[in-house]
């Protein structure tokens, strides 16, 4: 039905929108196809009652719970950074452990959230989220490990200061 996407009813993404306005879709699934054939979309807000649909360029924060919308998000995907698979990023952690999300797109709404995050690296296989201050030496082979790092950072892998504005 949407394929790639991951549902979640009762759940607005508020802000990134790509369009000035929402489109008219007469459900979810078409707000899914929505998104799919809009350059640059890798989430979506659907409202039942209006039958507003919002393609997003990212998850943003995360979003929050609401009544009337139901969310789609590309668990794959995440605007503004770029993936690797089987890699891992040693070191530079935000934070003193590893928090918990469901998918590599989550963990990257929680660093594009979270100030001083210009990294990532997430385990499929724990659902571990570790956040990163910089790439370090750029990081190793790891068979468990997606890492995801902001493209207008990619000077910090030479060590070179990356900006506090990013892309979400």
């Amino acid at each position: 039905m949407c394929d790639g996407f991951i549902r979640k009813d009762a759940w607005d993404i508020p802000g990134n929108d790509i369009l000035p306005s929402p489109v008219k879709q007469p459900d979810y699934a078409s707000c899914c196809s929505q998104c799919q054939a809009t350059y640059g979309c890798f989430a979506f807000t659907y409202s039942r009652s209006s039958q507003q649909c919002w393609p997003k360029t990212s998850m943003g924060s995360g979003g929050s719970a609401t009544d009337d919308t139901i969310s789609g998000y590309n668990q794959n995907m995440c605007s503004g950074f770029v993936r690797k698979d089987r890699w891992d990023i040693p070191g530079n952690e935000i934070l003193s452990s590893s928090v918990q999300q469901s998918d590599y797109a989550s963990c990257c709404s929680q660093c594009q959230a979270t100030s001083g995050c210009i990294a990532f690296t997430y385990s499929p296989s724990s659902h571990g989220c570790s956040l990163k201050t910089s790439m370090g030496s750029g990081g190793n082979s790891n068979g468990d490990s997606i890492t995801g790092y902001n493209r207008e950072c990619i000077n910090s892998m030479l060590e070179m200061p990356c900006s506090e504005e990013r892309t979400s």
